[in-house]
């Protein structure tokens, strides 16, 4: 065996690992950034000078207050092609390097021809060394190796730095000075620049060094910029900030899953409205390869579309997706436009009401990688694909986005917006503004996820450590979901102990006590309207009296206004409950105060036609009506008894559109639809069956029908039609005298709100029905007489 030849660096080689292997100028800035990074600076300037001339004047100057080189570190390191001494270098109090490929001087190549450093260590000489890449781009020299091109280091004042770059370096630091640009760099370049810089910078700041500050210098767009600036629009100069994923914070539906514990469990926690929804601590399946490693996943609807466009000037689907970050700074290209590197839309292409796109979603997934298991590709665009990379993208990711999903499609019901006011959103919509309008109300969404919680979070036994959900969510649903919430606690409670958060199991069991004293309450008010009933049984014996003779006119009176004063005390007992406590009875409760108001008034009028002439026929017409209205609270107290209460109110199949139309002509006609003159055109052939509880559908119709009543309306129009093989609508329609001016549309559903001398009850209790199964009522006040109630019952 014998040595015939060795390998030789021909000078040509500057090109391969230069402006041929860096084939953007935004990545060829951005990795010069990096240096100044790891130089220690706390900060760099970005400038650019002589961009309205030919390219031979164009100059670009990156100057930062690091570290600095001195002349060793020149020769033995920034002069060795291919060595990076930041290999050798571990991460300082958890501040990472941002490159270790010893490639990244050549972005100078990339950027320009010419390029000048001043650089000064600590105490240490001003150095400057001036190369010019022509002089290795020599063709046809074979043996022309790259070490044969001298080039010189001197030694400078700061006047000349001064004069060359405008800038002073300090105590310490390097400036580069590229001239004879190799681009044209227009105001529409450098704002793509400050674009890239604004995705570049980790808006986390993980790294635990000072933020690092990044300024763009380009003072002949400066009154340009002013301009575009008083127009909102984005300026070229400036500090760059990526503040976007901020700014989105509070805005968005959004979920991160951070390693902890030294990368043994993983933490992932859901937000909505502001609000912490539930987070859960698993252990990690994949602590070989996944440590130190975080993701944040923001879901955009429509509305925060147009916000996100407001907010940055740009649509959120030209901002990109998914971007990610390795040691504090951003991969490029992943997460750009068209870069679809997590694969989002060939998976929503197998199941759009599933899975969400690149579209519908922006995040980052952000890794410190002390083991070098990441590893970037030398053209800076990407990584390599190795196991390592793979569980990022198949499993870390993907088990975060399913319970954003699970959550999004489930529990919100993608949030989604109805189709007449999506085509009304605006690239200019005043956000703060406008109120959002969504397909289903935040109660009837909440109830939905409060209620499927644990399905919606996806507990396995098998890897769970802790977990915890917002119990504010359950507290708000303990008056009328009661049995379904100890059902939610009871599954809890088998969960072991210390899986369970301390804190969450103390409101647990307050959200147990607070059922308990709701039930007892509930005892108490039903025992009260049972003696209501039976006072009204007796005050029904009372009025018989009436039929004696003339000369005891006089102790029957007295009987009346004795019965009359009791009644009222108990109809004002029943309107003054207005506590959380009492809610779940209220519905009854106020329907009981409607038909003791009817009682009251008659008696009134019963006890006036004795007192005046003694027109006992009169009276006795009086007590038929009493009597009627006897009969209705005796059924209702019946269903508002514990006694009954359960058999009562238990839901039923029942055809919704037959039952209106019975109870309106065989019993509203003779109570709360008395006065009224009552047209019902049903255009339902078939029948619409839903599972309901028949007293508060009855309840329902008197609601409306009295409210028509005390509106002074003669005639009202009931209507019912189809929307939908599952959507039936009933619309209630009368000539009475609308909605006062007081009156706001949007809150005529709050709880105490009247458009009449009423309660504020009936349309309150409505409304809570009709979410209670999963349907809708709203209020047209726009007709010129009158008002329109329309509901819509979904099966």
């Amino acid at each position: 065996m014998r040595k015939i030849r060795h390998f030789k660096t021909n000078t040509l080689l500057k090109n391969l690992i230069g402006k041929d292997l860096i084939n953007d100028d935004n990545i060829g800035v951005i990795e010069l950034v990096k240096n100044a990074y790891d130089a220690s600076s706390p900060n760099t300037i970005i400038k650019f000078n002589y961009l309205n001339t030919d390219l031979t004047s164009s100059e670009l100057i990156i100057a930062d207050h690091g570290s600095g080189m001195s002349e060793s570190d020149i020769n033995d390191k920034w002069l060795n092609v291919a060595y990076s001494e930041k290999k050798a270098i571990k991460q300082n109090e958890g501040a990472y390097l941002a490159g270790n490929k010893g490639v990244g001087r050549f972005s100078c190549d990339r950027l320009g021809e010419k390029l000048d450093i001043f650089t000064r260590v600590k105490g240490g000489q001003l150095l400057h060394l001036s190369i010019d890449w022509n002089n290795f781009e020599i063709e046809g020299k074979k043996d022309l190796t790259i070490q044969e091109i001298d080039v010189f280091l001197n030694t400078v004042d700061d006047s000349f730095v001064l004069e060359c770059c405008g800038l002073n370096i300090g105590d310490s630091g390097t400036i580069l000075l590229i001239s004879k640009l190799r681009s044209h760099w227009s105001r529409d370049k450098l704002l793509e620049l400050k674009r890239h810089l604004q995705k570049f910078i980790n808006p986390n700041q993980l790294f635990s060094k000072n933020e690092f500050k990044i300024e763009l210098i380009a003072e002949e767009y400066l009154e340009l910029d002013k301009e575009e600036n008083q127009k909102g629009k984005m300026v070229a100069n400036g500090e760059i900030k990526n503040l976007i994923f901020e700014n989105l914070k509070f805005k968005s539906t959004y979920i991160e899953s951070v390693t902890i514990d030294g990368g043994k469990n993983i933490r992932t926690t859901l937000f909505h409205d502001g609000n912490k929804v539930y987070w859960i601590e698993e252990k990690n399946k994949y602590y070989n390869f996944v440590k130190k490693v975080s993701t944040t996943i923001y879901f955009l609807n429509a509305y925060k579309k147009s916000y996100f466009k407001r907010q940055t000037g740009i649509r959120s689907i030209d901002f990109g997706s998914i971007f990610l970050f390795l040691n504090g700074f951003r991969v490029a290209p992943y997460g750009d436009r068209g870069n679809d590197w997590l694969k989002l839309d060939i998976r929503q292409g197998q199941g759009k009401s599933r899975y969400f796109g690149s579209r519908d979603l922006v995040g980052r997934i952000e890794i410190n990688d002390d083991d070098d298991f990441f590893e970037p590709i030398s053209s800076r665009e990407g990584l390599k694909e190795n196991d390592a990379f793979s569980y990022i993208k198949e499993y870390f990711f993907y088990e975060t986005l399913r319970r954003l999903e699970k959550f999004v499609v489930e529990g919100l019901s993608w949030d989604s917006v109805p189709e007449e006011i999506r085509k009304t959103i605006k690239d200019n919509l005043d956000w703060d503004k406008t109120r959002e309008q969504y397909s289903e109300s935040n109660e009837k969404k909440k109830r939905r996820f409060s209620l499927g919680i644990l399905s919606l979070i996806g507990l396995s036994k098998k890897n769970l450590s802790k977990f915890w959900f917002n119990t504010e969510y359950l507290a708000e649903l303990a008056d009328e979901k009661s049995e379904e919430i100890k059902k939610i606690i009871q599954d809890i409670s088998n969960f072991d102990g210390d899986i369970v958060d301390d804190s969450f199991r103390i409101n647990l069991d307050k959200i147990t006590s607070l059922i308990k004293d709701k039930e007892r309450k509930l005892q108490e008010a039903a025992t009260e309207v049972l003696k209501l009933k039976e006072n009204i049984t007796e005050n029904e014996e009372t009025l018989s009296l009436l039929e004696l003779d003339l000369e005891d006119k006089k102790e029957v009176i007295s009987s009346l206004e004795s019965q009359n004063e009791t009644i009222q005390a108990q109809s004002l007992f029943l309107k003054s409950i207005t506590s959380q406590d009492a809610k779940s009875l209220l519905n009854y409760h106020h329907q009981i105060c409607n038909d003791a108001a009817t009682i009251e008034n008659y008696i009134g009028r019963a006890v006036r036609a004795l007192k005046n002439d003694g027109n006992i026929k009169q009276a006795l017409k009086f007590l038929e009506k009493i009597s009627k209205s006897n009969k209705k609270i005796v059924a209702t107290a019946q269903y508002a008894t514990k006694a009954n209460f359960k058999s009562g109110t238990k839901k039923e199949m029942t055809d919704i559109t037959n039952y209106f139309e019975q109870y309106l002509n065989n019993v509203a006609s003779e109570f709360s639809a008395s006065g009224l003159q009552v047209s019902i055109l049903n255009k339902v052939s078939s029948p619409f069956e839903m599972p309901i509880k028949r007293i508060e559908l009855s309840i329902l119709i008197d609601n409306l029908v009295s409210n028509a009543s005390k509106a002074e309306a003669n005639k009202m129009n009931i209507t019912m039609h189809l929307l939908s093989e599952n959507v039936l609508e009933i619309s209630f329609s009368d000539d009475g005298k609308g909605l006062s001016n007081e009156v706001d549309k949007e809150n005529i559903f709050d709880f105490g709100v009247t458009t009449t001398n009423g309660s504020g009850l009936g349309l309150y209790h409505a409304k809570e029905f009709m979410n209670s199964i999963h349907s809708d009522i709203e209020v047209n006040a726009s007709l010129n007489n009158g008002l329109e109630i329309r509901m819509e019952f979904r099966k």
